[in-house]
C-alpha cells in the first residue's frame, strides 16, 4: 500500500497522534493521582476531575483530526487509482486507433489508388492492347508488276490478349487498324471484325480463354499478308467486375506464327 499522502493531511495525521499521545499520558496522570487521592483518603475536588474531562476532550479532537487525515487519505487512494485507469484506457484506445489505421491502410494498398471518376461511378474498366507485323514474305516468288506477292492464307497472325477478372463481363470492343507508316490517329482507322483494312483484318469474332482461377483473357486474332509495309492493330475493350474483383488488367501479345502451323 502506498502512501503518498499531501503535506496537509501529513501535518494532520501526525497532529491527531500528538494529542491523541497526550491525552492518553494526561489520562493516566489524572487516573494515578486519583487513585492515589483515595488511598490518602482526600476528598476528590472540582479541579481533580477537570483532568479527566480535558483528556476525553483532547481524544475526541484527536479523533476528528485522524478522521479528517484518514478521509483525505482515501481520497488520495481513489485519485490515484483513477489516474491509473484513465491511462490504462488511453493506451487502449491508441492502440486501437493505431490497428484501425494500419488496417485502413493495408485495405487501401489492395485497390488501385487512382480510379477515373465514370469507372468509379459505373464500376466499369478498360484495357487496350496493340502490336504490329511486319511484311509478309511468300514463299512462292512475288509478282512480276510488284504488287503484293502474299495471300490472305498465308497471312501473318498475331493474337492480341488482355487479362481481366474471371468474373469479367465484356461490354464493348473497339478495333483499329491502320498502316505502320501511317500518322492519322487511331480514332480516324476504326473498322470492324472481319472487314479487310488495305492487306490486314481481324478476325470476325472475339473469344475468352481461362488464364487462372482469378483471371482469364479477352483475345482477338490479327491477320496481316502485305508484302510491302506493315500494318499495326489496336483492340479497345470494356468490362465491368465485381467491386471485390477489381484488378488492373494487364495485355499480353502472343507470339506471331504463320497460319497453318
Amino acid at each position: 500500500m502506498r502512501f503518498d499522502l499531501d503535506d496537509r493531511v501529513t501535518a494532520a495525521a501526525v497532529a491527531a497522534a500528538g494529542t491523541v499521545i497526550g491525552a492518553l499520558i494526561q489520562l493516566r496522570v489524572a487516573w494515578r493521582k486519583e487513585m492515589s487521592a483515595r488511598a490518602r483518603g482526600v476528598p476528590v475536588t472540582k479541579k481533580s476531575r477537570r483532568g479527566p474531562v480535558l483528556a476525553v476532550l483532547l481524544l475526541l479532537i484527536a479523533a476528528g483530526v485522524g478522521g479528517f487525515a484518514l478521509s483525505q487519505y482515501w481520497v488520495r487512494q481513489t485519485d490515484l487509482e483513477s489516474t491509473a485507469l484513465r491511462g490504462e484506457v488511453q493506451a487502449q484506445l491508441a492502440q486501437i486507433n493505431a490497428t484501425a489505421q494500419r488496417l485502413e491502410r493495408a485495405s487501401l494498398g489492395d485497390h488501385p489508388a487512382a480510379v477515373p471518376a465514370q469507372e468509379a461511378a459505373t464500376g466499369s474498366k478498360a484495357f487496350s492492347v496493340t502490336t504490329t507485323i511486319g511484311p509478309c514474305h511468300a514463299r512462292p516468288p512475288a509478282a512480276a508488276d510488284g504488287t503484293h506477292a502474299c495471300s490472305e492464307p498465308e497471312a501473318l497472325r498475331v493474337t492480341l490478349c488482355g487479362s481481366v477478372p474471371s468474373s469479367a463481363v465484356v461490354t464493348n470492343t473497339v478495333l483499329y487498324a491502320r498502316p505502320e507508316n501511317f500518322s492519322q490517329p487511331w480514332t480516324e482507322r476504326r473498322t470492324a471484325p472481319g472487314m479487310e483494312v488495305g492487306h490486314a483484318r481481324f478476325a470476325e469474332k472475339t473469344f475468352e480463354r481461362n488464364e487462372s482461377e482469378q483471371t482469364k483473357q479477352i483475345c482477338t486474332d490479327f491477320f496481316v499478308w502485305d508484302s510491302d509495309q506493315a500494318f499495326s492493330g489496336r483492340m479497345d475493350v470494356s468490362y465491368t467486375s465485381a467491386p471485390a474483383l477489381r484488378e488492373i488488367a494487364n495485355a499480353a501479345v502472343a507470339p506471331i506464327s504463320e497460319a497453318g502451323h
